[in-house]
């Protein structure tokens, strides 16, 4: 072999080489924050009590954006300090963003924390009649936070782990029954220096410490673990709420000083889970959406309604002034709050101030972040539905999965067939039929089953 034959040769080696180095796809990722505090008058979502507009602010809320690129694939996940995201909001912001960025749509994923203090999207006293000047405010800055993110992109390394607290929640509809103590921690830091990027972390439970006579904008428990996480590691925290229709929190005592317990309560084990996180320099990065049309439910009439509440009201004066015990008469009451609910909903369509579709679009997203699969859901659904579907894609794809609720639109109430039957503040307000729950399950596991079969052998 010539000596001009063996230098080309390891030229060409060397060449390839090169190319396999720069053809493999390495981790970019970005985040940024942005105050979403509106800057006019608006009411306050998460009580149908409370009409008024926020009065002030007791901590800032905000939206918190976090980019992951593999150099194949993108994908944004927005957080924010509201009570929900509608399915417009989410559409429009992916446009804007899609349209700057070319991250496709079904990559993107909008959620809330479902913050009880929060401004409300919706006109007062309306379901699901947006308020349009602060919709157009919450896309302004949603769109914002996400190509500040796209913009902020670094080297980086990623890695998921899960870590547990117990004692913080219980269901709200049996105090025994079912809770998700998993906190789902997602550590993104810089490729050099470790710097932290974001922390996205998950965690299941009801922001209702603050009651309906606050008029503070709060980031509620979820606010105060942000700020913690990103006292503690910097970067961006990212708070998404799980399966927390039937789960609420432990709380006593004043409310402010509450959040601020339970949020470095809930911030306390993301710092520790995020220890035991050894990132990756490459991770795959896919994104799937499927539309559902569930069908509505039933509204009991006008007339059965107020039958409900006229034999109710003879049952709670047959025991008012009797040895009766304490639980019964808070029993009826509770059921007498739930029937007015009902009358209130029944005189609507009676009178056609308020208009229940046969049906509902409910969008049902699956994001994979390496060893970690996020399926968002568009309202509350019931925890028992986010612990089957972790056991199920761990069986499937031996990854770890955590439930992002309140996502990229909201139906209410998404409640199991046996809740249906008991009844209770859930069932009652809930739109869709007792399948819906089923129907989004299985439409995720199809979904996740897709990314199981693009995976390289």
């Amino acid at each position: 072999m010539s000596r001009r034959l063996v230098l080309s040769t390891l030229l060409f080696i060397l060449c390839c080489l090169c190319f396999d180095e720069t053809a493999r796809a390495e981790l970019r990722a970005g985040a940024a924050r942005e105050s979403i505090v509106p800057p006019f008058p608006t009411k306050m979502g998460g009580f149908f009590d409370r009409l008024e507009p926020f009065t002030g602010v007791h901590d800032e809320i905000y939206a918190r954006a976090l980019v992951l690129d593999n150099g194949q694939t993108q994908v944004l996940i927005i957080g924010s300090d509201l009570i929900n995201v509608s399915a417009d909001i989410t559409a429009r912001v992916r446009d804007n963003i899609a349209r700057e960025t070319g991250i496709p749509p079904q990559n993107i994923m909008v959620s809330s924390t479902h913050n009880h203090s929060s401004p409300s999207v919706n006109r007062p006293g309306q379901i699901d009649d947006p308020n349009e000047k602060s919709a157009a405010f919450f896309v302004e800055r949603f769109t914002k936070v996400g190509l500040d993110a796209f913009n902020n992109r670094v080297t980086a390394r990623a890695g998921f782990h899960a870590g547990e607290l117990k004692g913080a929640t219980r269901n709200r509809q049996q105090r025994n029954d079912l809770v998700d103590t998993q906190v789902g921690v997602l550590r993104v830091e810089e490729r050099e220096g470790r710097k932290t990027i974001a922390t996205l972390f998950n965690f299941t439970g009801h922001p209702v410490i603050v009651g309906s006579n606050n008029l503070l904008l709060s980031g509620e428990y979820p606010g105060a673990a942000q700020r913690a996480v990103e006292n503690m590691l910097g970067g961006v925290a990212i708070f998404t709420q799980g399966a927390a229709g039937d789960v609420t929190v432990h709380r006593s005592g004043d409310p402010f000083m509450e959040i601020e317990r339970l949020g470095r309560t809930v911030a306390g084990e993301v710092i520790k889970a995020s220890g035991f996180i050894r990132g990756e320099e490459e991770i795959e990065l896919a994104g799937a959406t499927t539309t559902l049309n569930l069908a509505a439910r039933q509204i009991p009439s006008l007339d059965e309604t107020q039958a409900a509440i006229q034999s109710a009201e003879a049952e709670l004066k047959a025991v008012e002034d009797t040895a009766a015990n304490k639980e019964l008469r808070e029993a009826i009451r509770n059921r007498l709050r739930l029937y007015s609910m009902n009358e209130r909903f029944a005189k609507g369509l009676a009178d056609g101030s308020l208009k229940m579709p046969e049906q509902y679009q409910a969008e049902v997203q699956v994001l994979q972040i390496g060893d970690l699969v996020i399926v968002s859901i568009p309202g509350e659904i019931f925890v028992e539905y986010a612990l089957e579907l972790r056991q199920r894609i761990k069986q499937l794809l031996d990854k770890s999965m955590v439930l992002a609720g309140y996502s990229n639109g909201y139906l209410g109430y998404i409640v199991t067939p046996r809740a249906a039957v008991t009844g209770g503040y859930e069932a009652s307000i809930s739109r869709v039929r007792p399948n819906a729950g089923r129907q989004m399950t299985e439409a995720a596991m199809e979904l996740v089953g897709g990314l199981k079969q693009s995976e390289t052998p």
